[in-house]
């Protein structure tokens, strides 16, 4: 449990290593979409994450589009307060974007048809979503800011 696990229970930097783990698992067992569906939850959590520790107003970053997560993430690191800046190494902060698979990932993957996700894309999206969880979720626990 992280320190930013909230009220609810949701806990953003713990659910990154967890569906980047069930995703690893996933490509390695040869289901590509299952794997898809879970990088993309991951990297929308590593975007909470980034937005978390930058406000405290959690219950406005309650939607799943990855491109809002990215502009609002990178808008706050652009602060002259930031706490997170550092941790941003692409500006566009991630290359996972918020669209109809197979081009881009949306939180409704999870009813489309077995085969909507090719092994390489489940692939690319999984490698994605480790590099996040590395590059911040990593450092910040190394940080101490969660």
């Amino acid at each position: 449990m992280s320190n930013k696990r909230q009220a609810t229970g949701e806990d953003y930097p713990e659910a990154v290593l967890k569906h980047c783990e069930d995703a690893r698992h996933l490509v390695a067992g040869n289901r590509p979409d299952g794997a898809a569906y879970l990088a993309g939850y991951a990297v929308e959590c590593a975007l909470k994450t980034l937005v978390q520790v930058e406000e405290a107003n959690t219950h406005l970053i309650r939607n799943h589009n990855l491109n809002d997560l990215s502009t609002k993430a990178l808008a706050l690191a652009a602060q002259a307060t930031s706490k997170t800046a550092k941790y941003l190494s692409n500006p566009a902060l991630t290359a996972l974007r918020y669209g109809n698979p197979p081009a881009g990932w949306i939180e409704y993957l999870r009813y489309y048809p077995v085969g909507t996700i090719p092994a390489p894309t489940a692939e690319q999206w999984v490698e994605e979503a480790e590099r996040l969880y590395i590059e911040i979720i990593g450092e910040l626990k190394k940080d101490g800011e969660i």
